[in-house]
C-alpha cells in the first residue's frame, strides 16, 4: 500500500509540475508571466500603434488593477516611468510609439512605492511600467 501511495503522490507531483511548466512556457521569445518585454518582442510585434497596445497584446496583466489592489478611498493606478522619471498613468502609453523603447519592465505596486521617485501620497499604485530607452551599458 505504501508503494502505491508513493507512486500516486509522485504522479500527482509530476502532473502538477508539468501543468505549471506549460503555463509559463515561452512563446515568441518571451513569457506572458515575465516582468520584461524584450527588444526582440517589441520589434517583432506587428500591428500595434502605441505602447499601450503593445503591452495589452504581450502582457495584459500589467494593465490590470485587481479588486484586492484597491485602497480605502485612494485612487489606484498603474504608474508609467521612463527610467526614474514619472510620466503618468497607463493612458500615457497611448501617446508613445512602441519602438521608442528598448525594453519595458514591470514592477509590482509595493516595490514601486518603495523605490520609484515621484509617487503621489494621495494614490496607491498597483504596479509600475518602466520604459527603458537605451540598451544596458550605452
Amino acid at each position: 500500500m505504501k508503494g502505491l501511495r508513493r507512486v500516486t503522490l509522485l504522479g500527482l507531483f509530476l502532473a502538477t509540475a508539468s501543468a505549471t511548466g506549460c503555463a509559463t512556457t515561452k512563446s515568441g521569445g518571451g513569457s506572458a508571466l515575465s516582468d520584461v518585454i524584450s527588444r526582440e518582442e517589441i520589434v517583432n510585434t506587428e500591428g500595434v500603434r502605441n505602447m499601450y497596445e503593445l503591452v495589452q497584446r504581450l502582457r495584459p496583466r500589467w494593465l490590470t488593477v485587481r479588486a484586492g489592489d484597491r485602497s480605502f478611498g485612494m485612487m489606484v493606478e498603474i504608474a508609467v516611468y521612463q527610467g526614474q522619471t514619472y510620466l503618468g498613468d497607463v493612458e500615457t502609453l497611448r501617446q508613445l510609439g512602441p519602438t521608442m523603447a528598448y525594453e519595458l519592465q514591470y514592477m509590482d505596486g509595493q516595490k514601486a512605492m518603495n523605490t520609484l521617485p515621484g509617487i503621489s501620497p494621495g494614490k496607491h499604485y498597483a504596479g509600475a511600467i518602466i520604459i527603458v530607452t537605451n540598451a544596458p551599458g550605452s
